[in-house]
C-alpha cells in the first residue's frame, strides 16, 4: 500500500496545484492561461496570486513536491527489505502504483522539465537523479548478493523507470487487466526478462 507524506498546505492552494497539474497536462504548461486556471479552481483571476506569484511558482511546486513525495515513499516503502530482489520489486510496484493513481502531476513532472527557470530545473533534475539512484543502489546491492545479474547497471534502472512509468499513459481501470496483475507481470517481466527465470 502507497503510503504518502504529509506535505502541509493549505486546502484552498492544494486545490490550485491539483487543478493546474490537470490543465497543464491537458493543454501544455505554455498554452494554459492562470485566468482558466482560476475559473477551474473556484477562484477569482487575481486571488491565485494570494498563493502563488506566477504561474512559473506553480510548475515548480507541482513538480517539487511530487518529486519530494515519490522519494519520501519510495524510501519507506523498502527502508525495512533487506533482500535486494524484494526490494526491487516493491520499488517497481510502488513506481507504477503512484504514477497511475497521480497521473496528472507525474506527467508534468516528467513532461514539462523543459518549462521550469534553470535554477528550478537544476533542483528538480537533483532530486530526479536521487530517485533514480535508489534504484541502482537497489540493482548494486542486488548484484553483491548474486541475486542480480546485469552488465550496464545505471541503463537498467532506467530502462526500469521508463517502461514503469508509461503504465499510467494507457492505463484504464475498466481495462482487460487489474492494476495488481499489470504489476506482477511488469515485476516479472523486470525480474526474468523474455527468457524467464527457468531459461536457458
Amino acid at each position: 500500500m502507497v503510503k504518502d507524506k504529509n506535505f502541509s498546505t493549505s486546502p484552498r492552494k492544494a486545490l490550485i496545484l491539483q487543478e493546474a497539474a490537470h490543465l497543464f497536462r491537458e493543454k501544455g504548461y505554455m498554452a494554459s492561461t492562470l485566468r482558466e486556471l482560476a475559473k477551474r479552481s473556484g477562484v477569482q483571476g487575481g486571488s491565485i496570486y494570494h498563493y502563488f506569484s506566477s504561474k512559473q511558482e506553480i510548475l515548480y511546486q507541482i513538480m517539487d513536491s511530487t518529486m519530494a513525495s515519490l522519494l519520501f515513499n519510495l524510501k519507506e516503502i523498502i527502508r525495512d527489505e533487506k533482500d535486494p530482489v524484494e526490494k526491487l520489486k516493491k520499488a517497481i510496484r510502488f513506481h507504477i502504483e503512484y504514477h497511475v493513481k497521480n497521473p496528472d502531476e507525474t506527467y508534468v513532472t516528467d513532461s514539462e522539465i523543459r518549462s521550469i527557470t534553470k535554477g528550478a530545473y537544476d533542483r528538480i533534475v537533483r532530486k530526479r537523479s536521487n530517485y533514480e539512484k535508489i534504484f541502482i543502489q537497489i540493482i548494486e546491492e542486488g548484484i553483491k548478493s548474486g541475486g542480480i545479474i546485469v552488465n550496464d547497471v545505471k541503463l537498467v534502472a532506467i530502462a526500469i523507470l521508463q517502461m514503469c512509468t508509461g503504465v499510467s499513459h494507457w492505463f484504464k481501470e475498466d481495462g482487460l487487466l487489474s492494476m495488481e496483475e499489470i504489476v506482477d507481470e511488469y515485476i516479472n517481466f523486470s525480474c526474468w526478462g523474455l527468457i524467464g527465470k527457468t531459461g536457458k
